[in-house]
């Protein structure tokens, strides 16, 4: 019996801990573990560089199982200098040369001697490689690095890693981890696409950390939007999220790595790592607050929301999605252009499918409503990665000339208030923005932007056959988003809201999320300055009061404060880092 009922809590193991801890300190290690997180399963490595002994795998097997806790196994796939030959050769992280013999030869014995002590095993984030050493070059010949490395990890998949495990152990399930970077996948081999159908499942990096103090460039929310991602990639076979404790300087920063992996419905909740995590202050909140969210998650259904449509192998606008899922706009991102529906938001990754501006003639022609960014509509209307045939000029005005929109006075038409009834409110900065350029009464500025007597559009709508092409304009700074004044926000969050019940009028850095028994929830991020702040919920039905869904004596309902323009509207305070959930 777990220790909650809408996931698993696990925990990963490295290869030196493994090797190097005794019994007496396993127990002394566990008790810790079990007081504050509460243990469910455990992967236990035997090499990552180095390799542990077959003692201290089954010793710990033992351990574990004896508590039961479930144990699979892991490898991480770098490795330090096997021939001599190899100080020529430049990798990031000891990732493995695929192109090397003597390399090649030795991941498959690791992968062969893990199979043998287990029935499950995981690839840690290190299956990818960016080795351009001179055999990789002569190999690759007249290849992109793109097509050459997801091609290369694709045989390795095969040949060096299923099978090999399955000739040892015909029953053992393999597991691939993708890691957080998604935008870089296709450059260092990652190939979801076909992958998913080789392995047997799938899990997902979650680790987004500090949002300045790392090196990656990794919003918060991808700890939600990734495994959301990759559930709908591989649907049913996506294990869990993983994240870990580094650069998280915050200990909320830490903590609501977790809560979002658990709001996306992950089915393993993946920390990572066990010595780093003993007597580690931001693990001793976990079991607490985790308690709190199972209680909350078996009483809701799926998480659902406005589609992001972003193609395998895709890259533009990096994590854009997840900038705006950090202003209260519930996304549910897909590998797939989305059936149906009525309502879907595309990036500039959206241009890697050589047929999206016929798929969206067909949506929008249909009656769907398609919100494009500002560098999907420049990429289309310059038609560098699109045949011919996939012109958008037939959908919109909109041209750009290379000219750039400044300033910081915001003039917004809101949907219930007529065309030319606005609110003009100012940001606190001045902001950038591509200059769209658009015909008057051909196409129509839903929000401008001012400096001086000059305005430009950065939100614009278009029609088209049945349905609205909506045109969001993004600064050259996502970050500069969160510098919009919270009406504009709001603006934005009603389109791209499609259909959906629930909208916000709030402050940036906070989150919304959706699922399709009506319930939602509210998370107010932890930033430096931040302040509660007070919001108000918009639920598009006659709807008087909302239920509250803590799974504790303090549930409590909310009164409306109004009904209006066909919206019930309800007022709450939320406290930076916490979480709110609500039925109505």
């Amino acid at each position: 019996m777990g220790h909650y009922q809408s996931f698993k809590t696990v925990i990963y193991c490295t290869a030196d801990w493994v090797e190097h801890t005794g019994q007496e300190q396993l127990e002394e290690q566990y008790a810790f573990m079990e007081k504050y997180i509460g243990v469910d399963k455990v992967y236990l490595e035997p090499y990552r560089d180095k390799l542990a002994s077959k003692k201290q795998i089954r010793m710990m097997k033992k351990f574990f199982r004896d508590r039961n806790v479930e144990v699979s196994g892991g490898i991480t796939t770098v490795t330090e200098d096997l021939s001599g030959e190899d100080r020529k050769r430049q990798r990031l992280f000891d990732t493995f040369c695929y192109s090397n013999e003597a390399m090649r030869n030795h991941l498959k014995k690791m992968v062969e001697y893990t199979a043998e002590e287990f029935d499950e095993m995981i690839i840690d984030d290190f299956f990818f490689t960016q080795c351009t050493c001179e055999d990789c070059i002569r190999e690759k010949g007249e290849r992109s690095w793109e097509e050459f490395r997801l091609a290369k990890m694709k045989e390795v998949s095969q040949n060096l890693v299923i099978n090999p495990a399955k000739a040892v152990n015909p029953n053992i399930r393999i597991i691939i981890k993708y890691p957080n970077w998604m935008e870089s996948y296709q450059e260092t081999g990652y190939n979801p696409a076909e992958q998913r159908e080789m392995f047997d499942g799938i899990y997902t990096g979650t680790e987004s950390r500090h949002p300045v103090l790392q090196d990656q460039h990794l919003p918060r929310y991808l700890s939600y939007s990734l495994p959301r991602y990759m559930e709908n990639a591989a649907p049913g076979r996506n294990g869990g999220g993983w994240f870990d404790p580094f650069e998280c300087y915050m200990m909320d920063t830490y903590l609501e790595q977790a809560y979002l992996t658990c709001f996306s419905r992950a089915k393993e909740i993946m920390m990572f790592c066990w010595p780093a995590l003993y007597r580690n202050r931001l693990a001793t909140p976990l079991g607490f607050q985790l308690q709190k969210i199972d209680a909350i998650l078996s009483r809701i259904k799926n998480p659902v929301g406005t589609p992001v449509y972003l193609p395998f192998n895709a890259q533009g606008e990096d994590h854009l999605e997840d900038y705006l899922g950090m202003l209260g706009i519930a996304f549910e991102p897909v590998c797939e252009f989305p059936e149906g529906g009525d309502t879907v938001f595309l990036t500039a990754s959206a241009l890697k499918d050589q047929k999206i501006i016929s798929r969206l003639k067909e949506f929008v022609g249909a009656g769907g409503k398609a919100v494009v960014t500002s560098g999907f509509m420049i990429g289309a209307l310059e038609g560098k990665a699109l045949p011919a045939s996939e012109d958008i000029r037939e959908m919109t005005s909109i041209r750009y000339r290379g000219r750039t929109l400044k300033g910081n006075g915001f003039q917004i038409s809101m949907p219930w208030a007529g065309l030319f009834t606005k609110r003009y409110v100012n940001s606190a900065k001045e902001i950038c923005w591509p200059l769209l350029e658009h015909r008057n009464n051909a196409s129509w500025s839903l929000m401008n932007v001012s400096n001086g007597d000059f305005h430009g559009s950065i939100l614009l709508k278009d029609t088209y056959g049945k349905g609205q092409l909506i045109t969001l304009n993004v600064p050259d700074m996502y970050s500069d988003l969160k510098c919009y004044p919270q009406e504009a926000l709001t603006r934005i969050r009603i389109e791209l809201a499609g259909s959906g019940k629930v909208y916000l009028d709030a402050p940036p850095q906070i989150s919304l999320f959706t699922y399709d028994d009506g319930s939602f929830g509210v998370y107010a991020y932890t930033a430096d300055g931040c302040v509660p702040s007070d919001i108000l919920v918009h639920v598009r039905e006659d709807v008087e009061v909302l239920q509250e869904i803590s799974g504790d004596e303090t549930e409590r309902t909310i009164a409306r404060q109004y009904f209006e323009n066909g919206e019930s509207v309800f007022r709450m305070r939320m406290e930076p880092g916490s979480f709110r959930f609500f039925k109505y």
